[in-house]
């Protein structure tokens, strides 16, 4: 699996949630789940995958952290001309700083274009998902629900 860093593929944006729970409830590894998935059947060619994530931390330190988000290719047949038609599996996004909040709503945007291998099929795919803080604490990985690439 080839690593790379995809800055410019990906919009990742924060809202700020009020939490009506306590700190204390909240640990110091950072929490994540998926709250939201706009559509499991990204249009091409100008379809955008959104999604939401749910994150709890202790110190609030998620803001300045990285996701790693990894696409896992479900189809059975092979990319056809891997050389020119495959890209990297796994990027990074930077979170942006904000003010210091134990609840909040990440929305990671992944653009077609980094979805789509096969240009003569769909491509069917999930993602793993994981946020290290500012304080280089990771969360567990967790995973999407099928993600279909659609054609024209």
């Amino acid at each position: 699996m080839k690593l790379r860093s995809i800055y410019a593929l990906c919009i990742i944006s924060t809202v700020f949630v009020i939490a009506a729970c306590h700190k204390d409830k909240f640990q110091t590894k950072p929490t994540i789940s998926v709250k939201e998935i706009n559509n499991t059947d990204v249009p091409a060619p100008d379809g955008i995958l959104r999604i939401t994530l749910e994150c709890t931390d202790k110190e609030g330190d998620e803001g300045g952290g990285q996701l790693t988000y990894i696409r896992v290719r479900t189809n059975i047949t092979p990319i056809p001309d891997p050389n020119n038609n495959d890209k990297a599996d796994t990027a990074f996004a930077t979170v942006p700083d904000f003010p210091t909040k134990d609840k909040v709503e990440m929305t990671l945007d992944i653009p077609y274009s980094f979805l789509d291998e096969d240009p003569s099929a769909n491509d069917t795919m999930f993602f793993k998902l994981t946020l290290r803080d500012r304080g280089s604490n990771q969360s567990d990985t967790i995973s999407t629900t099928q993600i279909v690439a659609k054609q024209f």
